[in-house]
């Protein structure tokens, strides 16, 4: 059984977080999961502490109807201080396989998946984030896994499988071979012929990795384009349908060579799919 720590702010948007463990916890028969909510600890005192008091009372509150719900109670955690920092803590103190937060865009969290506080959560607690983007209708039909050719993009795949979050029948895949700025392509001599034999030659590549893996996808669940990376696994959601996308992270960059930069916080900021971000393991 996989233990899930779900990361709250108390808003609509975590509660679609909430539901989703909820929904995960049940549907392996119970578990250990944990709801924790953190308040900045930048204010008197005493306001500090009515809010502990507050969101503990609403969260216990919850918890039994939760448990009903999910067939295990999950255990709730109120903090105060530095939200990522007790996020780690916490998934430690717990041993945690599964962090589950919401898409906190309009709250104190909203940059939580923008920069520097998804990095030091992935990075210092080894733990996979799912992003929860919306309302809990359905379990995922279809995960689509965003690739290089890096060790990571295959770590993150098995993660996935291991969560239970995707299955080799309702996978696929989408890489992209980024072409370099207009005028540096003809200066290099960089011709159409030259991408396409690049993007074929990333097929094959990536074939090889998932045949290794199990993986024997069909031409059509394995989308290899010339393109940014944004655009290329924009459209592969669009054609496959997905409703979950899987993301393999470096340790030391933050985030994968696939997704250098911004190129990650535009993906994570726009999409309308939950998105598991995996780091590689510690």
């Amino acid at each position: 059984m996989i233990k899930i720590l779900v990361a709250t702010d108390l808003s609509e948007r975590s509660a679609h977080a909430v539901q989703r463990a909820v929904q995960l916890i049940r549907r392996q028969g119970g578990g250990e999961w944990s709801l924790l909510h953190v308040i900045d600890d930048d204010a008197p005192a005493a306001h500090v502490q009515r809010q502990v008091q507050q969101a503990e009372s609403l969260l216990q509150s919850q918890a039994e109807r939760l448990g009903e719900q999910a067939g295990s109670v999950p255990r709730v955690i109120v903090a105060t201080g530095e939200a990522a920092t007790l996020i780690v803590e916490g998934a430690r103190g717990m041993g945690a396989d599964l962090l589950v937060v919401g898409a906190h865009r309009k709250s104190a969290l909203r940059d939580f998946f923008v920069g520097t506080t998804l990095e030091r959560v992935v990075r210092s607690s080894h733990l996979p984030v799912l992003r929860v983007n919306g309302p809990v209708t359905h379990e995922y039909r279809q995960a689509l896994v965003a690739m290089d050719l890096s060790r990571t993009s295959q770590q993150a795949l098995k993660r996935a499988r291991d969560l239970g979050l995707a299955s080799l029948d309702k996978l696929s895949v989408a890489s992209a071979v980024e072409p370099v700025a207009a005028g540096v392509v003809m200066e290099a001599g960089i011709s159409a012929e030259v991408l396409e034999n690049q993007r074929e030659l990333l097929r094959q590549q990536l074939v090889e990795r998932l045949d290794a893996l199990g993986a024997t996808l069909s031409h059509e669940r394995l989308l290899v384009q010339v393109g940014s990376p944004e655009g290329v696994v924009g459209e592969a959601l669009s054609q496959s349908g997905a409703d979950l996308l899987v993301l393999g992270t470096h340790a030391r960059e933050g985030v994968s060579r696939f997704f250098l930069g911004s190129v990650a916080s535009r993906l994570l900021g726009t999409l309308d799919c939950d998105a598991l971000i995996v780091p590689p393991a510690g």
